[in-house]
């Protein structure tokens, strides 16, 4: 199953950087995180819904906490 989430950052390879430590891929669950424009285009891709379900709030909880500290 795959999600793909587009983030709007000012400036969105920083947001990657703050990211990408967190969201590290392993045998269940892949991320790729893209930076282009004004947007980081994150996507997950994993074997199950309520994995995929776990990972795509993760991305939210952790975008929204990086967004607010920088």
């Amino acid at each position: 199953m795959k999600s793909s989430v587009e983030i709007d950052a000012e400036r969105p390879e920083d947001l990657k950087q703050i990211l990408k430590p967190s969201l590290s891929s392993d045998d269940t669950v892949q991320y790729e995180l893209v930076p282009e424009g004004d947007k980081l285009k994150i996507r997950v891709d994993t074997e199950g819904l309520g994995p995929l379900r776990g990972c795509t709030d993760t991305v939210f909880r952790l975008t929204t906490l990086a967004k607010k500290l920088y």
